[in-house]
């Protein structure tokens, strides 16, 4: 009896501890999102002077649509400034970290990920950051009105 008890305990170490070892490789090889994206790996020339919205989605996603229609009505009014960009179609992308959707990425007009939300973005913080993007124009001008 004492035989078999050690075979099964034997067994099921053994299978754990590969287990163990699959898991930890598998988590090495996932990588994190992206500080940086190339206007190529979204189809653009270049980004926008105040950059886009990168958003990773999913068909039939609730909260994928409410995220593009709040980031659609809060870009409307800055056209040729900034830009919406929706990647989906499929499930999540693993291959940049992602285990949910949407993933939505403000990347500025040098391709560095400036924000990252794993939900859509509030209404309120949408506009708060467009009011930050809009203090260096502002000041820009200004400045060039007084020469």
């Amino acid at each position: 009896m004492i035989e078999w008890l050690v075979l099964v305990a034997g067994c099921a170490g053994v299978a754990g501890a590969l287990r163990a070892v699959l898991v930890r490789r598998r988590r090495r090889t996932i990588p994190i999102v992206p500080d940086r994206l190339s206007p190529g790996q979204v189809g653009l020339k270049q980004f926008p002077p105040q950059g886009a919205f990168v958003q990773f989605s999913t068909p039939y996603s609730t909260s994928s649509r409410v995220s593009l229609n709040r980031l659609a009505a809060v870009t409307a009014h800055h056209a040729g400034q900034v830009t919406v960009i929706e990647i989906g179609g499929g499930p999540p992308p693993y291959r940049l970290g992602m285990r949910a959707t949407p993933m939505v990425l403000y990347v500025d007009s040098a391709g560095v990920v400036q924000r990252r939300w794993s939900a859509p973005p509030e209404r309120a913080e949408l506009v708060a950051l467009f009011a930050e993007l809009q203090e260096p124009v502002a000041a820009a001008s200004a400045a060039k009105s007084l020469a």
